[in-house]
């Protein structure tokens, strides 16, 4: 799907059994997007002067997983925030003598979460073509780990009201 800042996009879908009750996870083969994070190697690490194509390169599993849990932890709280905000303004309406003269918009952040991969595979890989490995199979190994969000879509192509007000690359508000 794309390149941001210190991600990179992929579409996907997601199937959980039992299924969710609300949110990911509450459709089988649900479309996500799929999302990793990735730095920029230093320049001095391949690229030719003057070749414009990009390198990133992705973190140790370690690091990704938890530059990828302080993000979802991070819209856990920004959603629980801006519930209570509205919760209050509700209130402060329902309160007042009369309904404030201006509307007020209602804004969300994308559902989402982490998935985590485990493989299984052989720990002893050794042997010929005509020799099997041994079945000395881990339970699972921590393989890979994804930021799955909702995509962003639009019930009918003329109606196509999403604005991005504040993204990752610059904190400025993008109200323009």
């Amino acid at each position: 799907i794309g390149i941001g800042a210190f991600k990179t996009a992929h579409p996907g879908w997601l199937s959980l059994s039992p299924l969710s009750s609300s949110g990911l996870g509450s459709r089988t083969q649900q479309d996500v997007i799929i999302k990793r994070p990735f730095y920029r190697p230093s320049s001095h690490t391949g690229a030719a002067a003057g070749s414009n194509t990009l390198k990133i390169a992705r973190y140790a599993l370690a690091d990704e997983l938890q530059k990828l849990l302080n993000e979802s932890n991070m819209l856990y709280w920004a959603k629980s925030l801006l519930n209570f905000t509205y919760e209050y303004i509700d209130h402060c309406i329902d309160a007042a003598s009369s309904p404030p003269s201006f509307q007020i918009p209602r804004v969300r952040f994308v559902d989402a979460g982490i998935a985590l991969a485990f493989s299984h595979h052989s720990s002893n890989t050794q042997g010929t073509s005509n020799q099997a490995p041994t079945t000395d199979i881990k339970a699972g190994t921590f393989s890979a780990v994804y930021l799955l969000e909702e995509p962003v879509t639009f019930d009918s192509p003329g109606n196509q009201t999403f604005t991005k007000f504040i993204h990752n690359k610059d904190c400025k508000p993008s109200l323009d």
